[in-house]
């Protein structure tokens, strides 16, 4: 952390640097009436550069344990910046002699945070480096040896960058057993990932992990999901648990949904001469339409149909039932690397999502969302248990937490934990955050088939 101070300290002062210059050197058909000393400058920078700092500690920006992913930092800096950035001209009302130029505050904004975003991005490359020659990383040990606890080794260990090195994955039954693996191998994080682990059981173990300085993580169940929504009433002097509505209601769904309108529009109109060019290699590579309509369940379990480019020759639907059962993921899904029914172009289309694109129609007209869950078929639908269903109280998505966690390799009921998180957790941010990791997924095909 001393380190990103420091370095944050020196771009901030960086920043200053270049705005004076980029404002009294370059935009010289701006004149100003005097031209501020270059000395006086620096006289303030010590301060200024303490002000901002200040700001970046408290907005939570040095605090390590508070981001996962570098798009939410890089959110916050953006926040941090431009909260520094007002803060610093609202100032220059109250003490003039400043002599900050308001153009100089106004470059220092998008210079600064360029400079400091490039500053996060080569950290973590820099970190990921390290991880890959075994500096670094966190020794870990997975309680639950289920689904979930597999999957969380697999990926842990198929992308050594993340910097996680699972010493050991077994059921917390043995308590005794636990603090023996955390001292023997001398375990940093301890991820508790048996979502049915009795709460008494749960609670000791965090008591040794405290006790011994191991962190711990904890995947959440149905009922940790639901915890951002839960008001503490009261009846007769009983304590009572109240869950609110879902975010996705009222002011929220009227905001989603004229995002959704406005950016389905616009990439309707941009994209319409890729369109005719896909529709064109599509009729010229395999007899058939252009478009293929599938039937899916939408927003309170309506019906409606979804539109793809066809990747699949004629008939495809009729095979169907000659491969249901080779299926290669769990749960209701069926997923086939191989599947015979796609074609050469169609293949190209699915590895980078292309033949998803004609979904914009469905966003503009209603039927589905830019984001959200998954679309389900009616026949998977009959085969959910009654929490599966929650994802049915939003309109499916083109992209989701889903496609940007695993897409093809994430199992069913972690699809649906993660389209649940989604819901109960909305906001535009978390949207945009989505949306901007469905980017390099789909230009990397990962997971996808």
């Amino acid at each position: 952390m001393i380190f990103k101070v420091l370095a944050d300290a020196g771009l901030i002062v960086f920043s200053f640097i270049l705005a004076y210059y980029f404002r009294f050197k370059i935009l010289l058909f701006i004149t100003p009436s005097s031209v501020p000393i270059f000395e006086r400058y620096l006289s303030v920078l010590i301060f200024v550069t303490l002000l901002w700092l200040a700001v970046f500690k408290l907005v939570g920006l040095y605090e390590n344990k508070k981001f996962t992913a570098l798009v939410d930092e890089i959110a916050t800096l953006f926040g941090a910046v431009t909260l520094s950035t007002f803060i610093l001209l609202g100032m220059l009302f109250l003490y003039r002699e400043l002599w900050f130029s308001r153009l100089v505050i106004l470059n220092v904004w998008w210079i600064a945070f360029v400079s400091l975003s490039l500053l996060r991005f080569f950290i973590l490359l820099a970190g990921r480096a390290l991880h890959y020659r075994g500096l670094g990383v966190r020794r870990t040990l997975i309680l639950g040896a289920g689904e979930i606890g597999r999957t969380l080794a697999e990926k842990m260990n198929l992308d050594q960058g993340l910097g996680y090195r699972v010493v050991g994955i077994i059921e917390p039954d043995d308590l005794s057993q636990i603090k023996d693996i955390i001292q023997k191998q001398k375990v940093d994080e301890v991820i508790i990932a048996g979502t049915d682990i009795p709460a008494e059981r749960t609670l000791d173990i965090i008591t040794e992990c405290e006790r011994f300085g191991v962190e711990f993580k904890i995947v959440p169940g149905i009922l940790e999901l639901i915890a951002s929504r839960v008001d503490v009433d009261e009846l007769a002097g009983v304590p009572l648990l109240t869950v609110s509505e879902i975010r996705l209601k009222g002011l929220n769904a009227l905001i989603k949904r004229t995002m959704d309108i406005i950016i389905a529009g616009l990439g309707l109109l941009i994209l319409t001469p890729f369109f005719l060019l896909i529709a064109l290699l599509i009729k010229l590579t395999s007899p058939g339409p252009v478009f293929y309509a599938q039937t899916r369940t939408g927003l309170d379990g309506k019906p409606f149909s979804m539109f793809k480019f066809r990747s699949m020759i004629a008939g495809a639907d009729e095979i169907f039932p000659q491969l249901e059962a080779r299926s290669e993921v769990e749960g209701h899904l069926f997923k086939m690397k191989d599947d015979p029914r796609v074609t050469r172009l169609g293949r190209f289309m699915r590895r980078f999502s292309i033949d998803e694109l004609p979904q914009l129609l469905n966003v503009f007209f209603g039927q589905m969302s830019l984001v959200g869950p998954r679309p389900p078929l009616p026949r998977e639908v009959v085969k959910y248990n009654a929490w599966h269903k929650k994802r049915l109280r939003v309109r499916p998505g083109i992209t989701g937490p889903w496609q940007v966690s695993g897409r093809s390799h994430l199992p069913f009921d972690d699809m649906v934990r993660l389209d649940i998180y989604y819901i109960e957790n909305w906001s535009l941010w978390l949207d945009l955050k989505i949306l901007l990791r469905t980017v390099p997924v789909v230009l990397t095909a990962r997971g996808a088939y």
